[in-house]
């Protein structure tokens, strides 16, 4: 089992870098809004989680002789989307902190003038107030690691569960009459 989350595990982690770049590389060439660029970040975030599926169908169809429990689809599952996430955490707090770090500062005055045209004054100061407590938060690379980490762990964890679900298989059971 080790080698097969090591093997889906780092192609996953691979496409989250290689998706990374090909979205930023995207969004600098088309000069895309911000609504464009998230719908792209979130398929950037969740397309390379693919190899969770694949990773769990290796071990129960060249394995484990076509049967797999739910659980050890879990398993699998969930140490192939930490691998991901741990590769996604890193290349993200690198880009947001160090290569591009008015990253969060653009967010947060994007999502400001959104928030300007829907809430009453009140409310909006008190979105300010909040927007600016996550700024500082998220340049924290200490903060904004385990975030991500934790984030794309979430996603690995849905797609695990599916996966496990359409993947789950109980070997066969031996026969009495064979004997």
């Amino acid at each position: 089992m080790k080698k097969i989350v090591l093997r889906y595990g780092t192609y996953a982690a691979l496409a989250e870098l290689i998706f990374f770049v090909l979205t930023w590389f995207v969004i600098w060439l088309f000069k895309l809004g911000h609504q464009a660029q998230g719908n792209i970040g979130w398929v950037d975030l969740v397309c390379p989680l693919i190899f969770i599926y694949f990773g769990i169908r290796y071990y129960r169809e060249k394995v484990n002789n076509g049967a797999i429990t739910f659980l050890k689809a879990l398993q699998i599952g969930l140490l192939i989307s930490l691998m991901a996430a741990f590769a996604f955490a890193l290349v993200e707090t690198t880009y947001t902190i160090y290569i591009e770090p008015d990253f969060n500062a653009n967010l947060m005055k994007y999502d400001l003038e959104q928030y300007k045209k829907t809430l009453s004054a009140v409310q909006y100061a008190a979105q300010v107030k909040a927007e600016q407590q996550r700024l500082a938060i998220s340049n924290n690379p200490v903060y904004n690691f385990p975030i991500m980490v934790v984030t794309i762990t979430a996603f690995g964890a849905i797609i695990t569960l599916i996966s496990g679900l359409f993947l789950f298989k109980k070997s066969a059971a031996p026969s009495a009459a064979a004997g």
